[in-house]
């Protein structure tokens, strides 16, 4: 939805933003993907017309449209919190925008915890978003999973010490993310016989 809506509107202002760029920013802060999409397009680009058009539509479409789950989201879901994993959101996006798509998916009852965008001082890839729910669950990073499928969500997750797991998608990725993940998959449905092999070895984390 993001890059889509950043094609359309920075076409309809004149100077369409490409598919790969957009791509690279996605999982990361706000202020900084104003900032590098101003220094990508240069000082004739209308910044801050794109932006406040940007979240116009972004609102509207996740007030108006269905998100599409990933395959295999709620099979996930239900397992984790039928074996009593303690879950959280830990996300970029803005809050209202974040609760919006939680409650239209039928996914914000799963989560015991919901860290937004708008809530931290500094954004993905700092840690500090995951670092805020190691401290709300009392939890070492060793005792963590994250599920993430982008660079800037796995740098803060492995910055933050947590065991990765790399669901790919369209987000940009190092050889890095994918090498340090303990789980590289493209399917999201493989995470279960992660834990289920967490399960059988560790009595869960």
């Amino acid at each position: 939805m993001y890059v889509r809506l950043g094609q359309e509107v920075s076409e309809a202002l004149g100077d369409k933003i490409d598919e790969p760029f957009l791509c690279t920013l996605m999982g990361g802060d706000w202020r900084e993907y104003e900032h590098r999409v101003a220094a990508y397009k240069g000082e004739a680009f209308p910044i801050d017309e794109y932006m406040r058009i940007l979240f116009e539509r972004i609102n509207y479409t996740i007030e108006n449209e269905a998100i599409p789950l990933r395959p295999g989201a709620k099979e996930v879901l239900d397992f984790c919190k039928e074996n009593g994993y303690p879950m959280a959101i830990a996300t970029s996006t803005h809050k209202k925008q974040a609760y919006q798509c939680l409650h239209n998916t039928g996914l914000y009852e799963y989560f015991d915890y919901i860290v937004t965008g708008d809530q931290v001082t500094n954004g993905k890839p700092d840690p500090e978003i995951y670092q805020k729910v190691l401290k709300h669950f009392n939890v070492k990073p060793e005792q963590a999973i994250v599920l993430e499928d982008g660079h800037n969500g796995s740098q803060a997750a492995l910055k933050a010490g947590c065991n990765l797991v790399v669901v790919e998608d369209l987000a940009q990725l190092t050889d890095e993310d994918r090498q340090r993940a303990i789980l590289h998959t493209f399917k999201l449905i493989d995470v279960i016989e992660l834990l289920r092999s967490d399960n059988e070895t560790t009595a869960g984390l």
